[in-house]
């Protein structure tokens, strides 16, 4: 796995804890935060890079929540305070583990009363947001999907592997297509055997989002990422094709660091994007259903 600089976030007292429950077994922790006082403007649920936890949606999500959006962040199976799963070993991949914790999170939220009548986002930053493009692709209630240096499986590994085989192939063997199919078929071969080694199935397909349709999408990268190349989030907006009409190229700034060098100029994008989101049957106030939420989970850490 890359060495990623993961900023580690403290438990933060604004938040209300819950629980789910996937239908595997798996007890997903995670918190919601709401700014008090604020109309609720929809649900966003938040899904964190590799190596971090759901209280990092306070370093992406402030803007959406100072601007009355509730944010539902969560850590994903063996990660944070989430159930570990013993037969899984995660990694910076995207398996099928970390888009069904998604959807059992999507479901929880369309399941409380609370939150019936608030239209619903998902943000992810990296894997995460990896996670939440591949988890719209089959789920009805996912519609609109921000998603901070994200790739997939496929672009990521092909990216290295034409990166570093220019170290030991000539140039001229790399333009003839039919000469690389050796390399591609030693990566599907390679993913395989991991695949038993670390107890999962990893989503590789190299076109993903072929039956996709009728999703909103918005990509963001930055400029100086040495992880994820801006060309991958090029070649994702160009798969989505009208469901992705904005990519911000942020300049000078390296993997998931955007709104750490521009805060204001990420807050704006992101409540621009998500307030397109159709709004339902008007709620006053979430205050009350939020407090008891509260109380449910010091009762019974709220199941599924």
């Amino acid at each position: 796995m890359p060495p990623f600089n993961v900023v580690q976030i403290p438990p933060q007292k604004q938040a209300t804890l819950f629980e789910a429950v996937t239908d595997d077994g798996v007890t997903l922790r995670g918190s919601i935060y709401h700014s008090e006082g604020e109309i609720p403007q929809g649900v966003i649920i938040f899904c964190p890079e590799t190596l971090a936890n759901h209280w990092s949606a306070v370093r992406y999500c402030q803007g959406l929540m100072d601007a009355g959006y509730i944010v539902v962040s969560f850590d994903f199976r063996n990660q944070g305070e989430s159930d570990h799963y013993k037969r899984y070993e995660p990694l910076h991949w995207v398996s099928e583990f970390e888009v069904k914790d998604l959807h059992t999170i999507v479901n929880w939220v369309k399941d409380q009363e609370s939150f019936a009548d608030l239209p619903l986002g998902v943000f992810g930053v990296s894997r995460g947001g990896a996670t939440a493009l591949k988890a719209a692709r089959n789920h009805p209630d996912i519609e609109y999907v921000c998603a901070d240096s994200c790739y997939t499986n496929y672009l990521l590994v092909m990216h290295y592997v034409h990166r570093w085989v220019r170290l030991i192939v000539p140039e001229w063997i790399i333009q003839v297509r039919r000469t690389m199919w050796h390399a591609t078929s030693t990566v599907e071969i390679a993913f395989f055997i991991q695949q038993f080694r670390k107890g999962c199935r990893y989503l590789n397909s190299s076109e993903p989002f072929t039956k996709m349709k009728n999703k909103h999408v918005m990509l963001i990268a930055g400029k100086n990422d040495s992880y994820v190349p801006v060309t991958i989030a090029e070649r994702i907006q160009e798969m989505l094709g009208k469901q992705c009409e904005t990519l911000w190229i942020v300049p000078k700034v390296a993997h998931n660091g955007a709104r750490a060098k521009y805060p204001e100029e990420y807050d704006q994008m992101l409540v621009t994007f998500f307030s397109q989101m159709p709004t339902l049957e008007p709620v006053i106030s979430t205050e009350m259903p939020v407090n008891q939420l509260t109380q449910q989970s010091t009762e019974s850490l709220i199941s599924n």
